[in-house]
């Protein structure tokens, strides 16, 4: 696996951490997988030893990993489920006008990747999407684990997009989100509403029928939207992006 990249932040063990999650998370590490040797690791990520050491310490600390069990002395995956105190420094909370933004960065990219997801998923990535449907609909009552299994919904969608600069950008948006994401989905009801939706957008990408998958993925986010539109007494953007296109071409 050498789908790591070289770290640039001065968060260098909590950079190690996010990216090894995120592969928890994307689903490209599962139970029972081996990671890299810390040496590789260390390569791919362009840090030293003892940083990959310290973060794979943490993981195993948690319940995540398992350090010292896989072929030559890899940790292995024995959690897929992410504590909620593992990062050492947590990101402020974006201001209101940041999250609205934030929410129409989303509404405008997401349903895009939806249909190249319809074009280009495997039969691999649609068992990944039904497995985190099972997962949340499992985990409902359990808001940390049905908030992870939610984003392994969309994680799987994007990665089946086969685009790693929106699948980046999309992850990079819902990272600046996760200090909100509380409010979005915030009881077992919101998320027993999220297990339909998701079916819903699943069947759409199946049929592979572009105003169908749009239209589902507009009503799945707004879903969530409503929920931010409540608990910040105002009112997201709503267009669609063939609006906006529209939009602009006219005051050119």
């Amino acid at each position: 696996m050498d789908h790591f990249l070289p770290v640039r932040s001065r968060s260098v063990v909590d950079s190690v951490l996010h990216q090894i999650v995120d592969g928890i998370h994307s689903g490209q590490l599962r139970e029972g997988d081996a990671l890299p040797s810390e040496r590789a690791l260390a390569e791919q990520m362009e840090v030293s030893r003892p940083t990959v050491r310290q973060a794979l310490d943490r993981l195993s600390e948690a319940g995540v990993l398992r350090t010292g069990t896989g072929r030559g002395g890899q940790a292995r995956v024995v959690s897929i489920w992410i504590p909620d105190n593992l990062f050492s420094s947590v990101a402020d909370a974006p201001d209101a006008d940041e999250v609205f933004r934030l929410l129409e960065a989303r509404r405008t990219l997401e349903p895009r990747v939806a249909q190249l997801a319809a074009l280009r998923a495997t039969a691999k990535h649609f068992a990944d999407m039904q497995h985190s449907i099972d997962l949340l609909r499992t985990h409902r009552n359990d808001l940390i684990k049905a908030s992870q299994a939610e984003s392994r919904f969309h994680r799987a969608m994007w990665s089946a997009a086969d685009n790693p600069y929106l699948e980046r950008t999309l992850v990079g948006l819902m990272r600046r989100l996760e200090a909100v994401h509380d409010m979005m989905l915030r009881t077992p009801d919101d998320y027993a509403v999220g297990v339909d939706l998701h079916e819903e957008t699943l069947a759409a990408l199946k049929r592979g029928e572009p105003d169908q998958i749009e239209n589902i993925m507009l009503r799945h986010l707004g879903h969530f939207e409503t929920i931010i539109e409540d608990v910040y007494g105002r009112r997201t953007v709503r267009q669609t992006p063939d609006f906006l296109i529209r939009s602009t071409e006219r005051k050119e």
